[in-house]
């Protein structure tokens, strides 16, 4: 054999092994997808049933690189669908559990870190309104039980649900919540003078509001 076919032979070997090692990756990376595919809609039917789930949309990796979770771009869907699950179990239904329950006020601190990093990210509009929305409601029962820095509280507030209504004028139940956000925080020089939006009554409100279900409006 000639010193130019053992070169020919070891670049056609070297080869077919580079092109073995990408069929596999690309193979993973497929099934990566698909499985983050599946671990959002399990998820979803697994949060409706009990939100307490600590896994809730987490799955590990085939390959070292997350190459499928980049592929969907999964992080703001995860991200958002955290901050409702942290905002579910905050229990807003009750607005005095956090008093009693430490755990509940925990929930209440993590799903507004959660959600201010939604609003202030730079995903849809849509969803960032609803992030910016729901802060507004977490401030509104905040501030039934919380006696300090009551204007502080009211006047982010206030923001919060400004903020949504500017990402998406057609949210009614940001405008309806407003509306209360003034009539919580009247003796504390709130108006619509002070600028920002001017709400209109209406909608449905957010009756319930912590209560979304992933996998809609996303």
């Amino acid at each position: 054999m000639s010193r130019r076919e053992l070169t020919w032979r070891i670049v056609m070997a070297a080869a077919a092994g580079v092109c073995l090692v990408l069929s596999v990756v690309l193979v993973l990376a497929a099934a990566d997808v698909v499985g983050w595919e599946r671990t959002l809609r399990s998820g979803d039917v697994r949060y409706r049933a009990s939100a307490g789930d600590d896994t809730l949309w987490e799955r590990n990796a085939l390959l070292p690189v997350d190459i499928g979770r980049g592929l969907l771009a999964v992080d703001d869907d995860i991200a958002f669908r955290k901050a409702l699950r942290s905002l579910r179990l905050a229990h807003l239904d009750d607005p005095l559990a956090s008093v009693s329950d430490p755990e509940i006020a925990l929930s209440r601190n993590a799903a507004q870190v959660r959600l201010e990093a939604v609003a202030a990210g730079k995903d849809d509009r849509i969803r960032r309104s609803r992030a910016a929305g729901l802060l507004g409601v977490l401030g509104l029962a905040r501030f039934i039980t919380e006696t300090e820095q009551r204007e502080a509280l009211i006047s982010s507030t206030v923001a919060s649900l400004r903020q949504a209504i500017a990402l998406d004028p057609s949210n009614d139940e940001a405008k309806l919540d407003l509306e209360l956000a003034f009539q919580s925080g009247r003796g504390y020089q709130l108006t619509e003078g002070s600028g920002g939006a001017n709400p209109t009554p209406g909608g449905t409100g957010s009756k319930g509001a912590g209560a979304g279900q992933p996998g809609s409006g996303y």
